[in-house]
């Protein structure tokens, strides 16, 4: 892949390899003749000034066609020339599809598999995110790509393929046959159950919209929906919310293990907050209404009140005593939930909370009553450092 610089040599752009630089390029390039002095131009692939391969012509444009071999090796590379760089990923992408469904023809799964996730691969080099020509290609590889991933009885993947496909063209039934098939694979045998799962996907908060292709956050809400709801009965459903993570982005395509070490190497370690989770609204509203009533309670506004009285305290002093006090406080009812000690605990609850202040309404006023008991905001209990 050559890009255009800002550079010319001989009245043409001078193209650069994406990733070797100026070593590797193509230029225009004159060539005297030693008997009559006439100049002519041609084009150039050289590496680090040697030639590899050429075409004589008077085009001020790269040609298609008419290269040959002077310093390189064969075969002679074909060239193909794009006005915007997605034309190159997309023109990838659908070459990709092209190769994949070929293989899955002559049923084999494997090959297939490994096309659409290069097809996947190559959009995510893209700029584009929204346009339809990006979502169009996005949805239809997923969807092949879940297909393949059933074939080879991996279910989880192919659920999390015909999620995020679903997500960017709701109306794609073969990647809701697909989830469908999935998701009575993992132990969702009630049809209602999975239609039930599926009424969220479509609405765009289930893929994190400045990385759609990066399904991390996928993988972690259908984990979460197989942990908790596996052979539950409609009536008792209720869908976890989906998580998206900075962290997915920056660490696409390592593997568990390699991601574990660069977190541990390079992000601040966090005092332990226990290994308590909120699934959902519901469950994080019964919480606040816990909150409320040790806050509204007596004790709890005594040191409120003989806190906020205390003139020897700076704002961070203060804040720091507040944490601790309402940790303290709550302590009755985080601990037995699986929270840690303190304020570390504290903080875990506080992060895990936020996820459903941002998307429920009655958990958003609900805060908001709390913050009123205990004059603090609860976004600044999250923190458990000194």
């Amino acid at each position: 892949l050559y890009k255009a610089t800002p550079k010319e040599y001989c009245n043409a752009p001078v193209y650069e390899h994406s990733e070797r630089g100026a070593d590797l390029k193509i230029t225009r390039e004159p060539h005297k003749n030693a008997k009559t002095g006439a100049i002519k131009h041609g084009w150039l692939l050289g590496l680090n000034g040697k030639p590899l391969y050429g075409v004589p012509t008077e085009a001020l444009a790269i040609p298609s066609a008419g290269w040959k071999k002077f310093g390189g090796e064969e075969p002679i590379p074909t060239v193909k020339v794009h006005l915007q760089m997605e034309d190159i990923f997309f023109a990838e992408a659908d070459d990709s599809r092209s190769a994949g469904d070929s293989a899955m023809e002559r049923e084999d799964w494997q090959e297939a598999l490994r096309h659409f996730t290069a097809g996947v691969d190559a959009l995510k080099r893209t700029s584009e995110r929204f346009s339809d020509a990006f979502k169009g290609r996005a949805s239809l590889l997923l969807a092949r790509r879940s297909s393949a991933n059933m074939h080879l009885k991996e279910p989880k993947a192919a659920l999390r393929d015909a999620v995020a496909a679903l997500e960017l063209d709701r109306g794609l039934a073969s990647a809701e046959a697909v989830a469908l098939e999935a998701m009575a694979e993992l132990g969702f045998k009630d049809e209602a159950v999975s239609q039930k799962i599926l009424e969220p996907v479509g609405s765009g908060r289930i893929l994190d919209p400045g990385a759609p292709l990066v399904l991390r956050c996928v993988d972690r809400w259908i984990a979460d929906i197989v942990k908790a709801f596996s052979g539950a009965d409609l009536k008792d459903l209720e869908l976890p919310t989906p998580v998206h993570m900075p962290s997915d982005r920056y660490l696409d395509g390592l593997d568990e293990e390699t991601r574990e070490a660069v977190i541990k190497r390079y992000v601040p370690e966090t005092p332990f907050g226990g290994t308590a989770t909120i699934s959902g609204p519901a469950e994080c509203l019964e919480l606040m209404k816990q909150w409320e009533e040790v806050f509204s309670g007596p004790e709890f506004q005594s040191k409120r009140k003989a806190l906020w009285d205390r003139r020897d305290l700076s704002f961070p002093l203060r804040l720091k005593e507040t944490r601790t006090m309402v940790a303290e406080s709550l302590s009755k009812v985080l601990e037995p939930m699986g929270f840690a000690p303190g304020r570390p605990g504290l903080a875990r609850c506080v992060k895990q909370m936020q996820i459903h202040w941002s998307t429920d309404r009655n958990c958003a006023n609900k805060a908001l009553d709390l913050e009123e008991l205990a004059d603090v905001s609860l976004a600044d209990l999250e923190r458990s450092e000194e």
